[in-house]
Formats: C-alpha cells, sequence, structure tokens
C-alpha cells in the first residue's frame, strides 16, 4: 500500500483521510469478518503490541488481514496516521521478518468491526479499527504520533488514553 493517504476534498471542504483497504470493498470485509473466530495476532519479533510496524490477524477458516499505518502530512508540517487493511488469503502472506504470536484468549468470534476515526481542525482521519467480539471483548489498532506504528489493545486489556490524540477525542463508525 502508498505510505500514505490521498487527502480527499469532501464538499464542506474538510480534508478526509481515509482507510486504505486492498483485497476487499468496505461492506464486503464486514460482511467477511461477522461470526469468524481470531485464531491468532502477529507482529514482528522485535515489535511490541504497543508500537508495531506491521499486524497480521488470522481468523478462520481461512482469512487474514494485514493492519499497517500510512502517515500523510495534510496540513502544515502535521501528520496523521492512517490505518491499512489488506485481506489475505492465509498463504499468501508475506513478511520480510519472522512473526512472534501475540496471546490471546478463546472464543473471539467477531460480531462488528468499526473504523476509529479522529475530526479536527478540517481534517477527518481514519486512524484505526476496533473489533467487537460475542463476549464484549475489543481488539483495536490504532495509528500513534510514531510514523507508521499501531498501538494494539489487545482483548481484555484497557483501552489507552491517548493514540495521536487523547483517546476522548476519537468515535467509531461501524463498518457495514
Amino acid at each position: 500500500m502508498k505510505p500514505c493517504t490521498t487527502t480527499e476534498q469532501l464538499s464542506d471542504g474538510v480534508r478526509y483521510l481515509r482507510l486504505q483497504l486492498q483485497g476487499a470493498e468496505l461492506g464486503t470485509l464486514a460482511a467477511g469478518l461477522r461470526g469468524r473466530r481470531l485464531l491468532a495476532c502477529r507482529i514482528p519479533k522485535m515489535q511490541a503490541a504497543r508500537s508495531a510496524w506491521q499486524v497480521i490477524l488470522d481468523f478462520d477458516p481461512d482469512m487474514s488481514l494485514e493492519l499497517t499505518s500510512s502517515s500523510t502530512v495534510a496540513q502544515g508540517w502535521d501528520e496523521f496516521g492512517t490505518i491499512n487493511v489488506e485481506v489475505l488469503s492465509r498463504g499468501a502472506i508475506e513478511s520480510t521478518c519472522e512473526l512472534d504470536n501475540l496471546e490471546l484468549p478463546e472464543d473471539l468470534d467477531v460480531v462488528r468491526a468499526e473504523i476509529v476515526r479522529w475530526q479536527g481542525g478540517g481534517l477527518i482521519v481514519d486512524s484505526g479499527i476496533r473489533f467487537h467480539f460475542a463476549d464484549g471483548r475489543t481488539l483495536s489498532a490504532v495509528a500513534l504520533d510514531v510514523p507508521g506504528a499501531l498501538l494494539l489493545t489487545m482483548p481484555g486489556e484497557v483501552a489507552p488514553a491517548f493514540w495521536q490524540f487523547p483517546a476522548g477525542e476519537y468515535f467509531f463508525v461501524a463498518i457495514e
């Protein structure tokens, strides 16, 4: 995917940094995830859930998502992190490094996916993605203020107070 997101100008003058999606349409992605079980969450060795540049989510029976972030200068010198999602078949995963499995609880069946969105200063930024599971837990991957980095909040963890901006400034939009 592109290392930056194309800035779209909306009719009201607001600039929109949209989620980059490859391998599916947004509605197809939501339908394809609903009811699937999350089997694994992997990041490259030497990275941590608090600052990862690549995240691979494996779902049953044979679907994976690669999550990355792009950093785009949208106004002045300020860079904004956006989420990139690529849908892959499990056999198509190409990582340039060895991946570590992060510990996941059992029975994480997806019921809903959302875009984590920030809006301010004439901008709308699709900063991350959040998955809701049948047991009420969530997993999120949201861009940080470090270009290209994502912060993972694993199921059962408390959401952070700060991503690129204070967490209270974000809102969540269902992917349908």
